[in-house]
């Protein structure tokens, strides 16, 4: 009886003790299931109702890896995703037209002449877009809507800033989605060091290494810039909020961006110049790039691997269209390409009756994969910034033609670091496109150095779309992310440049020098007095 008592009385506390375990195992996994649901179960707005389309490349790359995560995505813009997704919601935005259908020629050359006033070019249109976005039924509905979100989502400073109303209007944190790397906007909201001296702006096509005349013009398009943005252009976006929010605690704009969480750029310290990066800034460049290498298609494959000499692949991206560029410009890389020994393969719609043989086009073309397999030896590009990240992410050189915007940036970029040449799109002719081809492709150093840089492009701690992952979700568990936006975002120019410092250093300095002066001056006239009267005295004497 005894035996059995005392067995009994271990069982019992063997299992009170797994119980209590148990319960400590429970209480330490509740919160974590909570969290973690409550992360998972985000519901998250996105609105990108005007970039080209390759920057929605960029942007449903974002969502997608998101919402494999888990989370629940309402995307609003003109393009749906190709393969639909179980939490993926596309509200397409059908009266929104693409940049492309609107340009012109006459755009286009003002673009290429007057590159330095690109930016306030650029806002302008951001006005007129964004009023034609708000004038989408879908948008009023959402605007009119009793809809929750956890989160929003937005390209918010590049002619999108009207969008930040959906933040206020969710009380939702926002996360900025930036297409390009930082520039001098986006640099100035999130507090982020404006490197003037040695980071080129967007639209100034310069290399971080600048002559004093470079120096100097950085700094005039960079403030010229924050200038007309801060004093123009945000006014203009206020009232645009009050008319289409109909909201009257809506803040004014500079504080809707002053209270964006995260700013997520397109960047990539090996794709740009080396540049400091504040907390709230996060690079996630090259997280439209493919983890899978897909076949091409057949036709494809043989004309590429049948190319003895090596095939050139030649894209000028998507925003400008076809009928823009005229037929010339087809007429002439047309004869230029025919006397190449490489093959061509050339992203294009338009039509030719009778193309070259090494020579064939398609409307669109897998450029990734093309740009993967070993037989492309050349990339002509237009310097656009996702190529660029392709281009290195392959180890392809290229030859860059660049148009406006950030390509000339780009542009100067490849030929820095010896994995490119630039020709200027009004010196472009069949002799220099057929010097500059065989220039990059019978030099070896363009080849060797773009592979080293691609080993370099490779080496990260972590990939780009498990940067996204953790920071929204960071977002999400602390419901917003101000703690990591320094207090530079939003001091005085005056203070955070130390010129009110500078300015009492030198008053400083003029009181010392006149202090100086007037005890110099005084002592001088004390030596002076005393010396007169002796001199007189002497006179007298003789």
């Amino acid at each position: 009886l005894a035996s059995c008592c005392w067995v009994a009385c271990v069982t019992g506390c063997i299992i009170l003790s797994s119980c209590t375990i148990a319960v400590w195992k429970m209480r330490l996994l509740i919160p974590i299931l909570m969290l973690a649901s409550a992360v998972e179960s985000a519901r998250i707005l996105s609105v990108f109702p005007i970039s080209g389309k390759s920057h929605h490349g960029l942007f449903q790359a974002v969502l997608k890896a998101l919402a494999a995560r888990g989370h629940h995505i309402v995307n609003y813009s003109p393009y749906k995703l190709d393969k639909p997704m179980a939490n993926y919601t596309d509200v397409v935005m059908e009266n929104i037209q693409p940049p492309d259908k609107n340009m012109t020629r006459e755009m286009l050359e003002m673009f290429m002449n007057l590159p330095s006033i690109g930016m306030p070019i650029f806002l302008w249109m951001g006005i007129d877009l964004s009023a034609q976005t708000f004038s989408d039924k879908k948008i009023k509905e959402l605007i009119e809507s009793n809809e929750q979100f956890d989160l929003v989502i937005i390209e918010a400073l590049f002619t999108q800033e009207a969008f930040l109303g959906f933040g206020h209007k969710f009380k939702a944190p926002v996360i900025c989605l930036q297409p390009f790397n930082s520039f001098s906007v986006v640099n100035k909201a999130a507090g982020n060091p404006l490197s003037i001296s040695y980071i080129p702006d967007m639209a100034f096509s310069s290399s971080d290494h600048m002559s004093f005349f470079e120096r100097f013009c950085n700094t005039i398009s960079i403030f010229s810039s924050l200038i007309f943005y801060y004093t123009i252009y945000t006014p203009k976006v206020d009232v645009m909020l009050k008319e289409n929010f109909k909201d009257p605690t809506m803040p004014p704009v500079s504080d809707l961006i002053y209270n964006i969480s995260l700013f997520m750029t397109n960047g990539h310290p090996y794709v740009h110049y080396a540049q400091p990066y504040t907390p709230n800034m996060i690079p996630i460049g090259g997280i439209h790039l493919s983890k899978e290498k897909k076949p091409l298609p057949a036709d494809m494959k043989k004309f590429i691997d049948d190319a003895k000499d090596g095939v050139i692949y030649f894209s000028l991206g998507s925003v400008v269209p076809d009928h823009v560029l005229g037929e010339e410009f087809f007429d002439m890389f047309t004869k230029a390409f025919q006397k190449l020994p490489q093959r061509v393969l050339w992203k294009t719609g338009w039509k030719h009756e009778s193309l070259p043989n090494n020579v064939k086009t398609a409307n669109w073309m897998p450029q990734q994969d093309i740009l993967a397999h070993p037989n492309v030896v050349l990339f002509m590009t237009h310097g656009g910034i996702f190529g660029q990240h392709e281009a290195i992410h392959a180890g392809v050189p290229v030859v860059c033609i660049p148009i406006f915007g950030d390509q000339t940036l780009n542009a100067k970029f490849y030929e820095e670091r010896g994995i490119g040449v630039k020709i200027p799109f009004q010196t472009l002719s069949e002799e220099t496109i057929i010097s500059t081809v065989n220039k990059v492709v019978s030099n070896s150093k363009y080849k060797e150095n773009m592979e080293r840089l691609s080993k370099i492009y490779h080496d990260r701690p972590k990939s780009a779309a498990d940067s996204l992952v953790y920071w929204v979700e960071y977002v999400l568990r602390h419901g917003g992310a101000h703690h990591l936006r320094p207090a530079s975002a939003n001091m005085p120019w005056y203070q955070l440049y130390l010129l009110d410092v500078v300015a009492a250093l030198l008053l400083i300095a003029a009181v010392i020098v006149i202090v100086v002066y007037i005890v110099l001056r005084k002592i001088l006239r004390l030596f002076r007095g005393k010396t007169k009267p002796m001199s007189s005295n002497k006179k007298k004497k003789n």
